[in-house]
């Protein structure tokens, strides 16, 4: 059976965390994890204690402590993409208990809400025994998604532009996910001046697609430039099959639904 650990401070959940390494499974709503890492887990350390359940607003921009829950973040959020992200994680009680912290390190195809925190390139906060180190986190993913100590914050600007998120699933409520997309567009005199791709389920991580937002930048946002980065994402993409979907069919709906978002922004 394993060991309970109940830190009362950051700084020793830090300390726990750099005294058992891989050995140690992190639980704060425990939806995830209770599934996937804790059977296998020789310690287990409990942080709903800690208190990271902030939101903060500040110039337009977003601070959300890593315990912040999807029902939360369906309530409280100002960013409707952010808000239909959450809504669609499984139901209320679910959503009570479910956190942002542990939606970004949820298996894939799963972690919708963080798919749109890439679209925003929101940026995580992590403390260990070193302090505190910030990263993007696109960058954290394209690293291997293995944290260095306690993710506390995620912190994320206004939308550069408007905003869409869209999930595939096989029912239209309460659906695993077979992949998700978020799109972020901005304009600059009627062409696209910024994009922001974010696609889930489309590779052993969340992933940002530097091709689809390449084949969009300096362009009108019309049906030949969002059939190429359509295409381009289709491409890039590596995801898995399994009993929702095969990789064949991923990557189709990665191209359709990213497609579909950005028709979205076009109007």
């Amino acid at each position: 059976m394993a060991e309970y650990l109940q830190p009362e401070s950051l700084e020793e959940a830090a300390g726990m965390i750099a005294a058992h390494g891989s050995s140690l499974a992190i639980v704060a709503g425990g939806t995830s994890a209770m599934r996937f890492v804790v059977p296998y887990a020789e310690h287990v350390m409990g942080v709903r204690g800690l208190d990271m359940t902030a939101i903060e607003r500040s110039s337009g921009g977003l601070s959300l402590g890593s315990g912040v829950t999807m029902s939360q973040i369906r309530e409280s959020l100002p960013i409707p993409a952010l808000q239909e992200a959450a809504r669609g994680i499984g139901g209320p009680a679910l959503q009570n208990m479910a956190t942002v912290g542990g939606n970004i390190f949820a298996h894939q195809p799963y972690g919708d809400v963080a798919v749109v925190l890439l679209a925003l390139d929101a940026t995580v906060t992590f403390s260990s025994v070193n302090g505190e180190q910030t990263q993007k986190l696109a960058e954290f993913y394209e690293a291997g998604g293995e944290p260095d100590g306690l993710l506390t914050r995620i912190d994320c600007a206004a939308p550069g532009g408007e905003l869409v998120y869209l999930k595939c699933g096989r029912r239209r409520f309460n659906s695993p996910t077979v992949v998700s997309v978020a799109a972020c567009v901005g304009f600059d005199n009627g062409h696209v001046g910024n994009a922001c791709i974010a696609l889930g389920g489309a590779s052993k991580h969340p992933m940002r697609c530097a091709a689809a937002e390449q084949a969009l930048v300096g362009k009108a946002l019309d049906d030949a430039s969002i059939g190429a980065a359509a295409d381009a994402a289709a491409a890039a993409c590596s995801p898995g099959t399994d009993s929702v979907a095969t990789e064949w069919y991923r990557r189709r709906m990665v191209a359709t639904y990213l497609g579909r978002a950005l028709k979205q922004i076009a109007g």
